[in-house]
Formats: structure tokens, sequence, C-alpha cells
């Protein structure tokens, strides 16, 4: 869940600006999937039935983005799942997705969303959504905030993200990012909007509502 915040903007970023990613950063937790595991992180994922028509599914860049000055060393932690399916409106901006991570011990799991702070999301998010869209277009974030979590799962969060993007004309993208856990498994559900156009709440809610209930029942509560 490292730098959850980037999982939203970062692939819009990439997709707009016509970039493609990097290779894997050093930093990011070792990857040693297994097929149960996998299958699992499947299951828990975000599905294009639990939308509305209109959405379509989005390919990923490769790779990790570009690399964040200060972000932790995490080289240590190993996921034995990782992926990330995400959702494009016919808008061709606006995205919303669900990142499922599965790490080799619960210990594991606590120590990579320990070190997701917000102050680390907003930095990160700016640097590295700066780098995608390039030199000729100014990005400064507005604001960051942590909202009030969902209150049903082991470890919660909901961080709001705002940033202007600047051309030839200004606009504004808001990200939300909810992240649930439990034991091994982090479930992040991650979307993009324009401020002028935001995604319901009630949504949101919704969706990460939804992802618990797949959370708890794939471990069997």
């Amino acid at each position: 869940m490292r730098a959850v915040a980037l999982i939203a903007v970062l692939g819009a970023a990439a997709a707009l600006a016509g970039t493609a990613w990097s290779a894997v950063d050093p930093n990011d937790p070792q990857q040693r999937h297994t097929p149960a595991d996998t299958q699992l992180a499947q299951s828990l994922a975000l599905r294009i039935s639990d939308l509305a028509a209109g959405w379509k599914a989005e390919k990923q860049p490769a790779g990790s983005g570009p690399v964040c000055a200060g972000e932790p060393d995490e080289s240590a932690l190993v996921q034995t799942a990782k992926i990330d399916p995400s959702f494009v409106w016919t808008d061709s901006l606006t995205r919303i997705g669900s990142q499922v991570d599965i790490f080799q011990t619960a210990a594991m799991a606590r120590k990579d969303w320990d070190l997701s702070t917000l102050k680390l999301a907003a930095s990160c998010l700016l640097q590295e959504a700066s780098a995608e869209f390039g030199k000729n277009v100014h990005v400064t974030l507005v604001s960051s905030k942590a909202l009030a979590p969902p209150g049903n799962a082991e470890r919660s969060l909901h961080y709001r993200l705002v940033l202007s993007v600047r051309a030839t004309q200004s606009v504004r993208l808001v990200t939300d990012v909810v992240a649930l856990g439990r034991g091994r498994i982090t479930v992040v559900l991650h979307s993009l909007t324009l401020a002028t156009t935001p995604l319901p709440a009630s949504g949101l809610v919704q969706l990460a509502a939804k992802l618990a209930g797949r959370l708890d029942a794939g471990l069997g509560i």
C-alpha cells in the first residue's frame, strides 16, 4: 500500500501524458507471488460488474513509476500477491480501481501500512505526478487530508488529495484512497476525478463496504 494515493493519479497521468513507467523500484517489496494468494486477491478486488454501465477495464502501465525521494525501503518485505484491476469512465479521465496486496506475514502487512502516511503520499504524489506530466505542465498540491475511514476493518483509512494541473488552462484532480486491512491483506479502493465532476460519496462508501465484505468472507470471518 506504499504511497497509496499514487495508485489512481499516476496511472491516469501516464495515460494522459503518453509516458511509460520505469522498471521495478528497488525500494519495492519483493514479489514472490503464489497461485493461491493470487487467486485470493482476485476474489477480493473490484469487478466491472460492481460498477454502472459506461465503465471499461483499463490496462495498467508496467513498472513502478518514477522513484519518489524520501520513500521508505520496503525491500525486506515479501508480497505473495499484488493486483490492481482499474476501470476508466467514458470521459477517458475518471478512474476507479482496487489494489489488493497480500504479504507473506501479517507483520509485513502492518509494516507496509504504518509506512503509508498521508505526508508521504502527498509528497510522492506531487513528485511523481509532476514527472509523469512533464516540464511543460505545472502541477501543485492543493490539499491533502485524512477523512473518517470505514469502521468495518482491522485497519482502515481514507485519504483525499487534490492536485492543480496547469498547461494552457488549469484543472483540479481529486483522488480518494480508501484502504482496508486485515491480517496479511490490504485492499485499496482508489478513484480519480475532475473536481468539477466528483464521484458521489455514497458510491465510494458502497464500494468500500462491498470490498470489506469480500475481505471478511475471504478470510472466513
